[in-house]
């Protein structure tokens, strides 16, 4: 069943109301007519009868054609409206028609009125078409804003050719900028990445290019109003007829937070780390101070035979100069061994005697009894700023690294310098003994030891060695990691 076209027909004039209908029921389409014969009962018709379209003369006794299109443009702009008149000139219809009128018939040719109102239904109704379209895109346009605003994620898309870049609304809130219509350039685009950033990014976008490969890059970009964040691009390219990259488009996410998170979790691991280490660290120099204690009791025992020995000699005077000779050797390498393992395995009290002082005690211990010349040079250093763990630290670097010397470089000649630049404490340790290739720098068990202190204080290590020409130890921490030690 057809559905019925409702025609409203503006006409004061009978007899041309009943040829307009007369016209109409000759066409195969089904016409449900209303009469209005002023302007009152026009626009209640426009309200509640709800055309489809508006037949209306020219000119009325009460109001005229001109003023019934204006209503017409008030109530219903998108209902198609005819002139069907006998006094409207060619001329004036042209007019009318470039002012927005659909059509217009002359009296005397109604035949070509049903052709007319079939050619003005189907434009308004491929008018209303496109205008739902577009609503239903806007719609659409609107929900992926929105769903783009929530994620933080924008979309945007590059044309190589023009070197010009258009941004979605949401693009344009995570560069800090209000959401406008047109396209952007490269060099406005590249001008809200962060300096730092600004010569990696090109030159990966332009290795994607080259490479006619997708990417993805995570980098900073600084708003207008000094706020960084990080974003990161997911970017496909396009590619022309000739499969060369004309383009490219993508998704641009705001992932400060992630970010910020990674780096606190970061922290919180590092910190976790930093505690381990310490309590291992702690551990090693209780242990190594029990050690110091428990070999120093054992040493007992041999004292205890050493007393015995005099005992012998004092009762037997045929073994007397052997007991005696034997008593005197074990005392002195009980004394020697005392020496050693103490001043090796006991904790230095630095709190009370001062990294300065533990460092000279030290190598005057050492070079007593090796053939050794050491020298000990210290800089702007204030030992009440590096806190107790760090003269502990550096105490066991000195000692770790001279009895590395001592043992293994067959050096005559070192030296040790601890200097305090611009908040940045350096301990630099060298000799001149036969050193060695520079893959064997770190394989020690001394060197590990020394490096995992300087990690803990967040330092770094250096070592400079080659066969023949020494080797050189340089320790640097930074003054602010102290705070976090």
């Amino acid at each position: 069943m057809k559905t019925e076209i409702k025609v409203l027909i503006a006409e004061h004039d009978s007899t041309d109301v009943e040829l307009v209908q007369h016209e109409l029921k000759q066409s195969k389409s089904r016409y449900l007519f209303k009469v209005v014969h002023n302007e009152s009962d026009y626009v209640e018709a426009l309200r509640q009868f709800n055309p489809h379209i508006i037949l209306s003369d020219f000119t009325f006794p009460s109001f005229d054609g001109p003023t019934a299109f204006k209503i017409r443009q008030a109530e219903a702009p998108e209902t198609p409206f005819i002139f069907v008149s006998g006094t409207i000139g060619e001329e004036r219809s042209i007019e009318l028609i470039r002012n927005g009128v659909t059509d217009y018939c002359l009296k005397e040719k109604l035949f070509t009125l049903n052709h007319k109102i079939e050619r003005a239904l189907k434009e308004s109704q491929a008018r209303l078409d496109k205008i739902k379209i577009e609503e239903e895109l806007k719609q659409s346009e609107m929900r992926l804003a929105r769903a783009q605003h929530v994620a933080h994620m924008g979309d945007m898309e590059f044309n190589f050719e023009t070197g010009m870049m258009r941004w979605s609304p949401e693009t344009f809130r995570i560069h800090g900028l209000k959401p406008a219509n047109g396209l952007q350039s490269l060099d406005y685009t590249v001008s809200f990445i962060h300096f730092d950033d600004r010569e990696g990014v090109l030159k990966f976008l332009e290795a994607a290019k080259e490479a006619s490969k997708d990417f993805s890059i995570t980098y900073r970009i600084v708003s207008p109003d000094n706020i960084t964040k990080h974003v990161f691009l997911d970017a496909k390219l396009e590619f022309g007829p000739n499969l060369e990259a004309i383009g490219l488009y993508g998704t641009i996410r705001d992932v400060t937070e992630l970010v910020l998170i990674e780096k606190k979790l970061e922290l919180e691991r590092s910190t976790k780390q930093k505690e381990i280490t310490d309590a291992v660290l702690t551990a090693q120099e209780f242990e190594r101070a029990e050690i110091g204690k428990e070999l120093h009791d054992n040493l007992n025992q041999v004292l205890g035979a050493t007393k015995l020995y005099i005992e012998l000699a004092k009762t037997n005077p045929q073994l007397r100069e052997m007991c005696l000779e034997k008593a005197s050797k074990y005392i002195y390498d009980v004394i020697d061994q005392i020496r050693k393992i103490s001043k090796t395995m006991i904790i230095p009290n630095v709190d009370s005697m001062g990294l300065e002082d533990c460092i000279k005690i030290l190598i005057a211990d050492l070079t007593i009894l090796h053939p050794i010349t050491i020298k000990f040079h210290i800089t702007g250093i204030d030992e009440k700023n590096l806190g107790s763990k760090l003269q502990l630290n550096l105490f066991r670097i000195v000692q770790e690294q001279v009895n590395n010397i001592i043992k293994h470089s067959k050096a005559t000649k070192a030296s040790i310098h601890l200097t305090n630049d611009s908040g940045q404490i350096t301990l630099l340790i060298s000799d001149n003994g036969k050193g060695h290739k520079a893959s064997k720098s770190t394989t020690g068990v001394g060197v590990r030891n020394i490096m995992s202190r300087v990690d803990f204080f967040h330092g770094t290590t250096q070592i400079t060695s080659a066969t023949g020409k020494g080797y050189q130890l340089k320790v640097t921490v930074p003054m602010e990691s102290l705070a976090m030690a």
